[in-house]
């Protein structure tokens, strides 16, 4: 079985909900140095396509997630799609809660990027580049004014 871990990167105590289940609460970030905060217990990881309610699994898994200075009406939600094709072990989830328009994450498998998004259902200026040549890995860049 893998493991599932969750990190606070932002300047608000946040609550989050895997898979419908309960909502887990995590505290905000370390304010002098950004160390992000984690929940007193991780929420569990199977490694298969049918999790249970708050647990995390292969594929598309429902996230919400709400601040502890708004509640349950600032509510966001998000899938977190997690790899079916690679051995998947450790995950780290990183969450930059702004608004409950806008929240971004950071999903990586031991370390690696798998999933980099935000979500976000306010006016932004939000520019995409692809840059991709033959036999090279194809890159992209989002830039994004929140």
């Amino acid at each position: 079985m893998g493991q599932f871990f969750v990190f606070n990167a932002s300047n608000s105590a946040i609550h989050v909900s895997f898979n419908n289940g309960s909502f887990i609460a995590v505290k905000q970030a370390e304010n002098a140095t950004w160390l992000p905060s984690v929940p007193a217990t991780e929420p569990v990881f199977v490694n298969q396509t049918n999790p249970g309610q708050g647990e995390i699994g292969l594929g598309d898994n429902q996230m919400a997630v709400y601040p502890d200075t708004g509640g349950p009406g600032d509510t966001s939600k998000f899938t977190l799609k997690v790899p079916t094709d690679v051995v998947v072990s450790s995950v780290q989830l990183y969450l930059f809660w702004k608004s409950a328009t806008s929240v971004a994450w950071v999903a990586l498998n031991q370390g690696q990027p798998f999933q980099v998004s935000f979500t976000t259902s306010e006016s932004q200026k939000v520019s995409v580049e692809h840059n991709a040549l033959v036999g090279a890995a194809t890159k992209y860049t989002v830039s994004a004014n929140l």
